[in-house]
């Protein structure tokens, strides 16, 4: 019961939160750009050469997003390694959760890797936003994080047109928004907080019908980012 009630408390904060646009005292922090690694910034020089390697005829029939890059990694550490900073992760050392793959299925799925790292920049290097994924398992539920990092609004190119960049921008520290989602198929809450400057995404899935289950889930692991980040 208790649980529920701080459940409970969490959800109508996250919603007056949204409703009054925040009125903490932080927001995102955008990207710094000299902190980037080398190796991203390599992969993204060779990601646009291979583009404009392209005849005009096949970039018009493409599906690819250019400037847009992935990588996958084994685990948190190494996808960090690559981005060249920390990007805190409270979840990757639970005691609780089963690691996974960046989408929460077991480990092996389909040979997909533990961490997801994607990113988009410009022709010039400007690296405009960053996103790092991984996933857990708490028996059958999924627990999906993602960070969300940007650049400099104002020279923000594609990711202007992202709402999470707006959330991104509010001025407040905790939880923005939880979305709830109950199908025939399945069951899920999506949690967007701002912690230690970074936008997190927290998603939970479940079978249909555990809403409690999945509830639950999501309260404990968004307990997990009361802790001052190390």
């Amino acid at each position: 019961m208790r649980k529920r009630r701080a459940l409970a408390w969490l959800l109508c904060a996250a919603l007056l939160a949204g409703c009054q646009g925040g009125s903490g005292p932080k927001a995102a922090d955008p990207i710094s750009q000299e902190s980037l690694s080398q190796d991203l910034r390599d992969a993204l020089e060779e990601e646009w050469e291979a583009w404009n390697a392209l005849s005009e005829e096949a970039q018009v029939v493409s599906s690819h997003m250019p400037g847009w890059c992935q990588r996958g990694f084994e685990d948190w550490a190494a996808g960090e390694a690559f981005l060249g900073f920390p990007v805190p992760n409270p979840l990757e050392d639970s005691d609780w959760l089963e690691k996974g793959t960046y989408v929460a299925m077991p480990l092996g799925f389909q040979e997909a890797p533990r961490v997801d790292i994607q990113w988009y920049g410009t022709e010039e290097g400007y690296v405009d936003w960053v996103s790092a994924g991984a996933g857990y398992r708490s028996g059958p539920t999924r627990v999906m994080l993602s960070a969300h990092l940007y650049g400099d609004p104002a020279k923000a190119r594609l990711s202007d047109r992202d709402w999470t960049l707006d959330l991104g921008k509010q001025e407040t520290d905790g939880v923005l928004h939880v979305i709830p989602e109950d199908t025939k198929r399945y069951c899920s809450r999506t949690a967007y907080l701002i912690w230690d400057g970074v936008l997190y995404q927290v998603h939970i899935v479940g079978e249909p019908g555990e809403k409690t289950e999945v509830e639950e889930i999501l309260e404990r692991a968004l307990e997990a980012f009361s802790e001052e980040p190390e």
